[in-house]
């Protein structure tokens, strides 16, 4: 009896033990539920959905010069970009130790009456990790 009372001692033991390294070995997440989001030539508002452990920054890229006014000596204007940040929603759900939120990006992106698609990444940070979603807007049809 003595020997299975020390064996169930070390079962628990060990047990308490890995319990606990998975607790101390929580991390910060964050990651969009799809990796790019097609929205109209016409424009409009977007709610882009995104996991994290809290959104610190939010920030847009533009892969194209959508973004600059060229002059025509070849100088770069900054202008304000297609897409604009409105705001971030926090729906605050805990489910670990480091407490996780589904929150929204609420962008609005201009019409694009050019004639090419133009891209664009919205990048979140959450404790220091970061990462990208893409949105694509078709070229406006032809008239």
């Amino acid at each position: 009896m003595k020997k299975f009372f020390c064996t169930a001692l070390a079962i628990a033991a060990a047990l308490f033990a890995i319990s606990c390294d998975i607790v101390l070995k929580d991390y910060p997440i964050v990651y969009f539920e799809n990796s790019s989001y097609m929205i109209p030539a016409a424009g409009g508002e977007l709610i882009i959905p995104v996991k994290s452990t809290g959104v610190d920054n939010v920030t847009v890229g533009y892969s194209d010069n959508a973004n600059w006014e060229i002059e025509s000596n070849g100088d770069k204007i900054p202008t304000q970009g297609w897409v604009q940040i409105v705001k971030v929603i926090d729906d605050y759900q805990s489910s670990r130790a480091l407490a996780t939120w589904t929150s929204g990006i609420v962008v609005v992106v201009e019409p694009n009456n050019s004639n090419s698609e133009r891209r664009a990444a919205i990048t979140v940070t959450s404790l220091g990790i970061s990462d990208a979603v893409t949105i694509v807007q078709p070229a406006a049809l032809a008239k």
